[in-house]
């Protein structure tokens, strides 16, 4: 196992440490950090405390890749999401998209429910969030949103990932080609 223990992060650079938010915010940084991970990643347990207290535990999922993961996406969503959310598992060209998203019934006044991974990196890209909310569009209103996650598996080549510093946004070669793999194989579960 691997055990990583930060201390005086910014202890050699004062002034990164004048822009961080409280402790109670910069917390739920990490606790949503390490959430999307152990999405991810099913088969790695994952642990997070602070000084006084453990904040997060999700054990090792066995057992096969889907499996697994909805076990997961249920320790860290919810039970409602694992008994209302429809398997994805379509591809096109080389493409793959697998996952899961809930039925319309099952929804948020936000996004925050919904997790996008591309090869196995947690990402927020607007061209995978629109495609999402196109999939659902005629099924629920303009102010909810779907509870998902989908992780997109793609060549390297296709993918830039150094767009951002903190890599969570994306560009892709043909971002028409992952749109529509998205939106049509969500439409097609859905239906």
């Amino acid at each position: 196992g691997t055990r990583i223990e930060v201390r005086d992060l910014f202890y050699a650079t004062p002034a990164r440490l004048k822009f961080l938010k409280s402790p109670r915010t910069e917390t739920g940084h990490a606790v949503e950090a390490v959430k999307r991970l152990a999405m991810a990643h099913p088969a790695i347990g994952f642990s997070l405390s602070d000084a006084s207290r453990d904040i997060l535990r999700f054990p090792p999922v066995p057992g096969d890749l889907f499996g697994a993961r909805l076990v997961r996406l249920a320790q860290v969503m919810g039970r409602d999401f694992a008994d209302n959310a429809l398997l994805i598992d379509a591809g096109r060209e080389d493409i793959r998209l697998t996952g899961y998203a809930g039925l319309p019934t099952l929804n948020r006044g936000n996004a925050s429910a919904q997790f996008l991974f591309v090869n196995g990196r947690p990402v927020r890209d607007r061209l995978l969030h629109g495609a999402l909310r196109g999939a659902y569009q005629g099924l629920l209103a303009s102010d909810r949103y779907p509870l998902a996650a989908l992780f997109v598996e793609l060549p390297a080549p296709a993918l830039d990932v150094n767009v951002h510093p903190a890599k969570t946004e994306v560009r892709f070669a043909d971002p028409g080609l992952v749109r529509g793999t998205i939106v049509g194989a969500l439409k097609h579960a859905l239906a």
